[in-house]
């Protein structure tokens, strides 16, 4: 039930996303007077659908991606073209309509980022807050480069962090990079190099460092020591063993270093001191009391036009922050686990609508947003590619050979399709304990 809950998800999704996609690409040729003969959602067999006017809309077998097919869209000779065949149209009308997809999912992901941010939108409050350390774990990166609690963060590899949303970008976009950091501490500035590690199976960048989080218990799990031991929500965890702990991830640290070790526990309940003892029991090695930390959240609301403005800003910083990935990939400096295919999508998806419409709609506008961007890439057998191929014709102001035509979209459908087959067993990989080599054991 999962798996199809997963997938019905997935096909929300991406449903949205290929059907706005392909509307943009279907309006722009009704307006050039285009014929087209073909909207389909999915590729390969027909399944079903209905014959409109010149159209058949239908839904294809394989539910991943769709396409629009025009009149004479193949047929690369203009001179003998029909007047309501795409190739019968000037340049600049065949680029308008090819444009006009990834358009379509800029818009799309505008509109859902307004809608989102008119709604209110709840967010982790120190994200809005100066990046200022609150604890750092022993043997980290950022024990290591001399970083210290209290340290003001303002810089990271040329990145301004005025707040913790935008130190987390900075050092989570960095992973296994040697980045200059510059900080207050006492007031005076300072810089270090701070090599980043990764972490998690995507290998985000990790540099230990942590803002200052008060060790408030939310919630108890029943039958864990931490209940066994009188702790309730509201408790204010305050020294272990005698030793004051400032952050929940210092204490957080302390815990799980000492499965099965007594631990001598002091709270603050109401403004009363309190103390207990209690001993963390062992899961996957590490030791754990049964209980989740309050992490306080900010509704931030805005008017129309104050949502307009920040919905323009937020895709300004997915589209760079897009190209920057992008790059980092072609450079070797972030890991292709990061990539994620249909499988990782779904799953996210899940997750997503599960957390809220807010976050599930935000999921939407951002890969609608990264396929807008993605289909300008200059590669054969995308809109980009197309679009690559008519600027040139229009530079030289002359066809390329329909020989060299074919020579770029077959070799940009080979690598299409093996990207899509990287990306499926990349999310498998993902999966499995020891990752690829899990996959492929020869790698060693």
């Amino acid at each position: 039930m999962n798996v199809l809950y997963q997938f019905l998800t997935f096909l929300a999704v991406l449903g949205l996303i290929v059907l706005v996609h392909e509307l943009g690409h279907y309006i722009a040729a009704r307006l050039m007077k285009i014929r087209v003969e073909v909207f389909s959602f999915g590729f390969g067999k027909r399944l079903f659908g209905r014959k409109i006017g010149d159209t058949d809309f239908r839904v294809s077998l394989v539910p991943v991606g769709g396409y629009v097919r025009m009149a004479g869209e193949e047929d690369f000779d203009p001179q003998h073209a029909a007047p309501d065949q795409f190739m019968a149209k000037n340049r600049a009308q065949k680029i308008f309509t090819l444009l006009m997809g990834p358009v379509m999912n800029l818009l799309l992901a505008l509109v859902l980022i307004v809608a989102v941010n008119m709604g209110g939108i709840e967010v982790d409050s120190y994200k809005l807050e100066k990046p200022v350390i609150g604890y750092i774990v022993k043997g980290s990166p950022a024990e290591k480069a001399g970083l210290l609690p209290g340290d003001l963060l303002l810089v990271i590899d040329g990145r301004r962090t005025p707040t913790w949303k935008e130190a987390e970008i900075a050092v989570g976009t960095n992973p296994k990079q040697s980045v200059k950091v510059e900080f207050l501490r006492a007031g005076v500035g300072r810089g270090v190099e701070l090599r980043i590690g990764a972490s998690t199976r995507y290998e985000i960048g990790y540099a230990g460092f942590y803002w200052q989080l008060p060790a408030v218990i939310d919630r108890v799990a029943a039958g864990y020591p931490a209940a066994r031991a009188g702790l309730r929500p509201g408790d204010r965890i305050v020294a272990v063993d005698g030793r004051p702990v400032a952050t929940y991830f210092e204490l957080a640290d302390i815990i799980h270093a000492a499965p099965g070790k007594p631990l001598q526990l002091a709270y603050e309940r109401g403004g009363a001191a309190m103390e207990t003892r209690l001993t963390p029991v062992a899961e996957n090695g590490v030791g754990i009391i049964g209980f989740n930390v309050e992490l306080p959240t900010t509704k931030v609301d805005y008017g129309f036009f104050a949502a307009v403005k920040n919905s323009f800003q937020e895709a300004g910083r997915l589209t760079l922050l897009t190209f920057d990935a992008f790059k980092k990939l072609i450079q070797r400096k972030i890991s292709v686990k990061s990539l994620s295919g249909p499988i990782e999508i779904a799953r996210v998806s899940q997750e997503a609508l599960a957390s809220g419409f807010s976050n599930f709609f935000m999921l939407i506008a951002f890969i609608s947003l990264q396929l807008g961007i993605v289909n300008l890439f200059p590669i054969p057998g995308l809109d980009g590619g197309h679009l690559l191929i008519f600027t040139i014709e229009a530079v030289i102001r002359r066809d390329l050979s329909q020989k060299l035509k074919n020579v770029l979209v077959y070799a940009g459908f080979a690598f299409l399709i093996s990207l899509m087959v990287f990306v499926v067993l990349n999310d498998i990989a993902k999966t499995l304990p020891a990752g690829w080599k899990s996959l492929l054991p020869f790698l060693g």
